[in-house]
């Protein structure tokens, strides 16, 4: 069902194999959270995306619509904290998880370029350093809310 060799979407590597029965695991290369999806187009295709992409822009709607949301009147000011607190926290833990991946690996994507070593080193120790601080002011902004 997939090619013979995948190719990964975030680090662009191929893979030797996906190796295991479940439709989740990490890249062999790059250490990023992939899975498998049935493509839309073709009957008997799996694509391979990447969890971390994935998980960036399903959070987008959600912000947007609390911010629309919050504009019509249909959230009072406590719920849109609250909403903009828990998408700080997730967006935080993304950013963690992707930026420590970077530091172990060495491999970082920023936009569709895909930096290894050194630059790639500095560029995922700022994204752990943002992640971070995003947990705080989300973690922060859940107490304060609740």
């Amino acid at each position: 069902m997939i090619e013979e060799q995948p190719q990964c979407p975030f680090c662009r590597r191929f893979m030797p194999e996906w190796g295991t029965p479940l439709p989740v695991k990490a890249c062999d290369i790059c250490d990023r959270p992939l899975f498998l999806f049935p493509s839309l187009l073709r009957k008997r295709r799996l694509n391979i995306l990447s969890a971390i992409d994935v998980a960036k822009v399903t959070m987008l709607p959600i912000v947007g619509g609390a911010t629309v949301s919050f504009g019509m009147g249909g959230l009072d000011p406590d719920q849109f904290a609250a909403v903009v607190a828990g998408a700080l926290l997730a967006w935080g833990m993304i950013d963690v998880w992707d930026g420590t991946a970077g530091i172990k690996t060495e491999f970082d994507r920023v936009k569709k370029q895909v930096k290894r070593g050194s630059a790639a080193r500095k560029m995922s120790i700022a994204k752990t350093i943002f992640g971070l601080s995003s947990i705080v002011l989300g973690s922060i902004g859940l107490l304060m809310v609740g």
